[in-house]
């Protein structure tokens, strides 16, 4: 007597193949990767220069998702306040984060929070519909971004975004982050100091006047050219990963470099690595407390203020997440380059792999209805072989 279930191994075996053959993109899609492609996408459809990653703005922002996902906010009118009473300022500087201040001593910095059942393009629209955190994802002052992306118990999604500008940090950009191209002429696109125009001292650079392109860390003699929001470049004719530097220089001397890279040609792209500022001193600032902590030998109940509120309380559909006052933002430079024709833009759509999940789940559900189908026919087709006999 054949046993049914034996028919059901190659099914088993051939949805194994189909799996394994499925591309790595069937994966689950990096969030933080999916914001930083959508915010510069909107920033560039603008004019402005995209954003860059920042991991110690991505430390900060984590902190706050993680803590407004286990714990609800604290106050449901400053969705900023964390549970331990910690403002962005003080969860981003705790980080270790050294942006620019205002004169007042307050951090050049920014935050977005969003809370709710829907995806990473609905908070999008909702930020850019609502003018402070617009202001936020446009500005013309930050020039970093760190996403922090969490999900409670109920399934409830929790998005941070933190802005940011440090002296000296001036990014820039090969064909606006594109992490290949196939032709060696590609257009370096250029951020400015707008958070301190004047700069500060004698290391921390102002508005840049002037720039020097070079295929190495060193720049030697090579000639300053006037800076400008978009730079025409030649990589050097041959396959590879290929770096790109720029120095900047202000009307008052002082300098700050930057770099960027791009892989010419088929090949996996390298992840860049990231160019610390150029002087390693610290810019002015007013200190920041820590952010307080519990003490835990305490028995009695903890005070209203440091209570949070269960994250059901807030509803994601009719409960905004306020900004901080926004700050000033510079008015950009216009962008009056004539795009290259080599110029591989930032792709318009998020990365790869959403839709894949999709296809994989009915494929399963095929092979699940198929494997069912069988079973049914080979033991009716047992049961009538038993009746045959017994007869």
């Amino acid at each position: 007597m054949r046993n049914p279930l034996r028919a059901l191994i190659p099914i088993v075996l051939i949805a194994g193949l189909i799996l394994a053959a499925l591309p790595a993109g069937a994966q689950e899609p990096d969030p933080v990767a999916t914001w930083l492609a959508l915010v510069n996408e909107a920033r560039l459809d603008e004019g402005l220069a995209p954003y860059a990653a920042s991991t110690l703005l991505n430390a900060g922002a984590q902190r706050h998702a993680d803590d407004i996902a286990a714990n609800g906010f604290t106050d449901p009118n400053n969705v900023h306040l964390g549970s331990d009473g910690s403002t962005p300022q003080q969860r981003i500087a705790e980080a270790g984060y050294v942006a620019w201040t205002w004169n007042g001593g307050e951090l050049v910095v920014g935050e977005n929070v969003w809370t709710g059942y829907g995806s990473t393009e609905d908070a999008l629209a909702f930020f850019l519909e609502d003018p402070p955190h617009r202001e936020n994802l446009l500005s013309g002052v930050y020039r970093e971004i760190g996403v922090g992306v969490a999900t409670d118990a109920d399934g409830r999604n929790y998005y941070v975004l933190d802005f940011g500008a440090r002296p000296n940090v001036l990014p820039i950009f090969i064909n606006d982050g594109a992490a290949s191209a196939d032709n060696p002429e590609i257009a370096i696109r250029l951020t400015n100091e707008e958070a301190r125009p004047e700069g500060e001292g004698t290391n921390f650079m102002g508005l840049a006047i002037e720039i020097r392109i070079s295929s190495q860390p060193e720049f030697d003699d090579l000639p300053w050219q006037p800076w400008e929001p978009l730079v025409p470049w030649t990589l050097p004719d041959m396959p590879g990963e290929h770096f790109v530097y720029v120095q900047f220089r202000d009307a008052a001397g002082r300098t700050a470099a930057s770099t960027d890279s791009i892989f010419l040609g088929e090949g996996v792209p390298i992840t860049p690595t990231p160019v610390s500022p150029s002087p390693t001193a610290e810019p002015t600032a007013t200190p920041i407390p820590p952010s307080p902590t519990p003490e835990p030998t305490v028995t009695s109940a903890p005070a209203a203020t440091s209570t949070p509120e269960p994250a059901t309380t807030v509803e994601p559909t009719t409960t905004p997440a306020p900004s901080l006052t926004p700050f000033p933002s510079a008015t950009p430079v216009p962008v009056t380059a004539t795009p290259f024709p080599t110029w591989t833009p930032l792709p318009t759509t998020p990365p790869p792999g959403t839709g894949d999940q999709g296809s994989l789940l009915i494929l399963l559900a095929t092979l699940q209805g198929l494997a069912l189908i069988l079973g049914v026919y080979l033991a009716l087709r047992r049961g009538r072989s038993d009746a045959t006999r017994i007869t």
